[in-house]
């Protein structure tokens, strides 16, 4: 059978449903005055109600008996039913419960590299902990691209783009700062660079936002520098790694380069000159805003972040 819809709806259009709140007293009390004051209403309007609901189901529903009131067959048949339809409409307007213990999916996130290296392992580990059920799907951020969080193939993105298009929300999570590094061989390791000798090497540029290489280059710019930019590389960690193997030296944000550092095979390096730090934004479209799983996962994200914030 075709279930028509704008009939169905037609005949919707017709029904009070606030009588529906009142038939459900009336069948729980099976006492005019009583259902008024459980449904709220004074006893005028109750009986107004019980008058209505006789006309809409063609029926009386309640009549006199020897020990008060009863309910007509048309009436017990309502009872579970409307027990149910009442249940759905609550469920329906309710805010939906997230049990992060319970759930099950995945996660969609954008970044760069740089976000995941910092980032990933901590939400992942936070993730096995509190939210078992749930996996992350990492997919490579297309520069300043932000259609696939507009169009809902992604629950997130996080990037130092600051520009926020249309529909989209985003939160500061922290700052972080360039440096300069070099391999522990080089032969200015462990030297303070001036103007001479940073023109003098060759440099590894990452680039992720496309040709302008930002504020970097607009910063060296002002001080009537520029880069010799040997290598164009897709990532942060590739950047360090190459680093690490050659005499190229390379500006990179400090929290990737420093398990190089740690691990001795790089070494940061001072400069005559000072970069500008960036922040690392959280965005989401606005139709999760309200979802109580996204809200979570945002909190979740944002308290991972803290400590990062003081740092």
């Amino acid at each position: 059978m075709i279930n028509d819809s704008g009939s169905m709806l037609g005949e919707l259009r017709s029904i009070d449903l606030n009588l529906l709140v009142a038939l459900r007293a009336l069948l729980d009390e099976k006492h005019v005055s009583r259902a008024a004051e459980k449904a709220g209403l004074s006893q005028p309007g109750m009986s107004r109600a019980l008058q209505r609901l006789r006309s809409m189901f063609n029926d009386p529903l309640l009549v006199k008996a020897d020990s008060g009131y009863a309910l007509t067959p048309r009436a017990k048949a309502a009872d579970r039913a409307l027990r149910q339809v009442l249940s759905d409409i609550q469920n329906i307007v309710s805010p939906p419960e997230f049990n992060p213990k319970l759930a099950s999916g995945d996660w969609r996130i954008s970044a760069f590299d740089y976000e995941y290296v910092v980032l990933l392992p901590t939400i992942v580990s936070r993730l096995r902990e509190e939210a078992p059920g749930m996996r992350v799907r990492a997919i490579a951020i297309d520069g300043l691209d932000f259609s696939p969080l507009m169009r809902g193939d992604l629950h997130l993105t996080l990037t130092a783009a600051n520009p926020v298009p249309p529909s989209l929300y985003r939160k500061r999570l922290f700052e972080e700062t360039n440096v300069c590094i070099a391999s522990v061989k080089h032969p200015y390791a462990g030297q303070k660079l001036d103007f001479e000798r940073f023109m003098e090497c060759k440099q590894v540029w990452v680039n992720v936002f496309g040709p302008d290489p930002g504020a970097i280059d607009h910063t060296l710019a002002s001080h009537n520098l520029s880069r010799d930019l040997t290598m164009i590389v897709p990532s942060f960690s590739l950047a360090c790694h190459i680093v690490a193997c050659t005499e190229l030296i390379a500006i990179l944000p400090k929290r990737v380069v420093m398990p190089f550092v740690e691990s001795g095979l790089v070494c940061i390096m001072d400069l005559p000159i000072t970069f500008p730090n960036f922040t690392i934004f959280l965005y989401w479209h606005e139709r999760h805003n309200k979802d109580p799983q996204h809200v979570w996962f945002r909190k979740l994200i944002s308290d991972i972040t803290l400590p990062l914030q003081e740092t």
